[in-house]
């Protein structure tokens, strides 16, 4: 009886030993993708929303940040709303993953 109690201590033990808390492995980011990639506004004040898309689709770190080349003409925000500010030509406003190992961009103009 004593050995029969000790052999289920033994595989309960094993049993619980085995399960796994750690989280699951991340999704590492492949790429990202801007659109449209150009864009060309007409007045000062003129907006255009950009969007980013990061591959594969279920990569675990969706952040990006976006950057203009020359903010003076056309500046983005957080989200990617690209706003024409003053005249210009061959502006790249760009998405940077979080990792900062992928980035694309957009050719942006503002010819009012």
């Amino acid at each position: 009886m004593r050995t029969a109690a000790l052999r289920a201590t033994f595989v309960l033990l094993a049993a619980v030993g085995c399960s796994s808390d750690s989280p699951p492995d991340p999704v590492l980011v492949e790429g990202i993708r801007v659109t449209p990639q150009s864009v060309q506004l007409s007045a000062i004040g003129e907006t255009r929303q950009l969007t980013a898309a990061i591959s594969p689709v279920n990569a675990t770190d969706q952040a990006i940040t976006w950057e203009s080349a020359d903010s003076a003409v056309a500046s983005v925000d957080a989200d990617g709303l690209v706003t024409a500010r003053a005249a210009g030509t061959g502006v790249f406003v760009t998405a940077i993953t979080h990792d900062g190992h992928h980035e694309s961009s957009a050719n942006v103009s503002v010819i009012p």
